[in-house]
């Protein structure tokens, strides 16, 4: 097998088992992950800020990122999260600020998908869109 469908293998198999994207078809979900494009950030690097307009979604491919968020007190730190994990999907749902600032702890390589792509799939689709919002509903509650 080759790195190409190795890698294209584990993002499905990820995708698949998030809340978010459970609803998709499997062709729905191999046109997503078509859009994907990886990054790789250093350590210390603030991948998005707390308060910023949310306009993309984040899969961790390898490395390691700290999850913050602002206390009147000062910053805390809520979460770490690994490999094939993800966050800044309820940014695709919703125009809200971000509500977390995220740090890679170290190198960290990063499938991004942009809120106009994921914009682009549902448009061809409203059965889903509507299947996405309702998980989407359920997480934020």
């Amino acid at each position: 097998m080759s790195d190409t469908n190795s890698i294209f293998g584990r993002l499905r198999s990820v995708l698949q088992n998030t809340y978010f994207f459970q609803s998709l078809k499997m062709s729905e979900l191999d046109e997503l992950i078509g859009h994907l494009r990886m990054i790789r950030v250093q350590k210390g690097y603030e991948i998005i800020k707390q308060g910023d307009p949310g306009d993309a979604f984040y899969l961790i491919a390898s490395g390691k990122v700290s999850v913050w968020k602002k206390k009147p007190l000062g910053k805390t730190k809520v979460a770490d999260l690994g490999e094939d994990q993800f966050f800044g999907e309820m940014a695709l749902m919703s125009n809200e600020p971000r509500n977390a600032t995220i740090v890679a702890e170290e190198v960290t390589e990063l499938f991004v998908l942009q809120r106009y792509d994921f914009e682009k799939i549902l448009l061809k689709n409203p059965v889903i869109a509507l299947e996405l919002k309702k998980a989407f509903l359920e997480r934020k509650k």
